[in-house]
C-alpha cells in the first residue's frame, strides 16, 4: 500500500484545523487563526512518523496525549488549568464524534482500510466522503451541544453576572431560567430580564423616570424618549406573554457587555436586557432571569 506524504500532511492539517475550529467555536474561546493553523500543522507533521520506522515509539499512547496537549497549548495558549481541561476535553469529543462518523461512512462505502504502527489508514481517501463526514459530525455536535451545556448549567441555579453600559457596570445575581425563551423579535437575540431597581443607575434619567412613574405602557412617551437617547443606548421594545397579560411590552436595551462571574469570566456581548418594573424574587435571592442559550450561542469576543 502506497501513502503519499504530501497528501497525508494536507489531509491531516485540514482535519486538525476543522477540529480546532470547532473546539474554538463550542468553547467560545478567542484564538488567533495563525496559532490555530500552526497547531494544525504540528498535528499533521506528527502523522508523518509512519514513514520513519525508527520513530515507532512516537505512536505510543503517552506520546499521542503529549502531542494533543502541545496542539492545544499552541492553538489556544490557555492561561488557566480549568480552561485547558475544557479545551482538550472538547477537542477529544470533537475528534471522537468526527472519527465515529467518518468510520461509519467509510464502512458503508466499503472503503479499504489498513492499520499498522498505531496508525489507521484509509486507502484512496475519498474527498467527497470526507466532506460528508464533516457535515454529519458538525450536525451531530451542534444538535447535542446545546443540551449538554444546558444540562450542566442546571447545577448553577444562581449565577452572578456583571452588566456594563457606557463605562458603568452593576454586579447582580441572576437565576438560570430554562423556561425563559424570550428573544428580541427583530434580531432573535436572547433576552435576559432584570429588575429595574437593580440596573437603574445604568439608564438615562429620562428612562428611569418612565419606570418611577409607571409609564412603561405609555408607548408614545417611550418612543419619544427612545429616539432622544438612541445615540447613548440601543433600545428595544420586546413583546411578551405571561399569566394574566397577553400583550405585555418590555423596554429593553443592548448592553456593552455581560460578564458571567465564575472561575473564568465569560463575556457575552450579543445579549438584550429586558427591564422589569417589579420584583422577580420574593426572598430577593436574585434580581434577573437569565436565558439558557446565552451560554451557548455566541462566541466570546
Amino acid at each position: 500500500m502506497y501513502i503519499y506524504a504530501e497528501y497525508l500532511l494536507l489531509e491531516n492539517m485540514l482535519i486538525n484545523y476543522i477540529l480546532l475550529h470547532l473546539t474554538k467555536k463550542f468553547t467560545k474561546t478567542e484564538a488567533n487563526n495563525i496559532r490555530v493553523l500552526l497547531a494544525s500543522f504540528i498535528g499533521a507533521i506528527y502523522s508523518l512518523v509512519i514513514f520513519f520506522p525508527s520513530l515507532k515509539f512516537m505512536t505510543k499512547f503517552i506520546i499521542k496525549i503529549s502531542v494533543s496537549i502541545l496542539i492545544i497549548i499552541v492553538g489556544f495558549n490557555p492561561s488557566k488549568l480549568k480552561k485547558f481541561i475544557r479545551l482538550i476535553s472538547t477537542f477529544y469529543v470533537m475528534a471522537f464524534i468526527f472519527a465515529g462518523a467518518s468510520l461509519a461512512l467509510f464502512y458503508l462505502a466499503q472503503a479499504e482500510t489498513y492499520a499498522g504502527n498505531g496508525i489507521f489508514y484509509i486507502k484512496d481517501f475519498p474527498v467527497k466522503l470526507l466532506a460528508l463526514a464533516i457535515f454529519v459530525s458538525y450536525t451531530l455536535i451542534k444538535t447535542v451541544w446545546g443540551y449538554i451545556h444546558t444540562f450542566l448549567a442546571k447545577g448553577k441555579t444562581f449565577i452572578p453576572i456583571v452588566v456594563g453600559l457606557n463605562s458603568k457596570s452593576v454586579e447582580i445575581v441572576g437565576l438560570l431560567d430554562t423556561g425563559n425563551m424570550l428573544r428580541d423579535p427583530v434580531t432573535k437575540t436572547p433576552v435576559i430580564i432584570i429588575q429595574f431597581n437593580a440596573i437603574k443607575e445604568l439608564l438615562p434619567e429620562q428612562v428611569q423616570d418612565i419606570f418611577k412613574r409607571y409609564k412603561e405602557n405609555d408607548l408614545e412617551t417611550i418612543s419619544a424618549i427612545m429616539v432622544e437617547n438612541m445615540t447613548n443606548i440601543k433600545f428595544r421594545l420586546i413583546p411578551y406573554k405571561s399569566l394574566g397579560k397577553e400583550n405585555g411590552m418590555l423596554i429593553g436595551f443592548k448592553p456593552d457587555k455581560v460578564i458571567v462571574k465564575d472561575d473564568e469570566d465569560k463575556i457575552f456581548c450579543d445579549i438584550i436586557v429586558g427591564i422589569y418594573n417589579n420584583t422577580l424574587s420574593n426572598d430577593h435571592n436574585y434580581v434577573a432571569l437569565l436565558h439558557p442559550e446565552m451560554f451557548i450561542e455566541k462566541e466570546v469576543v
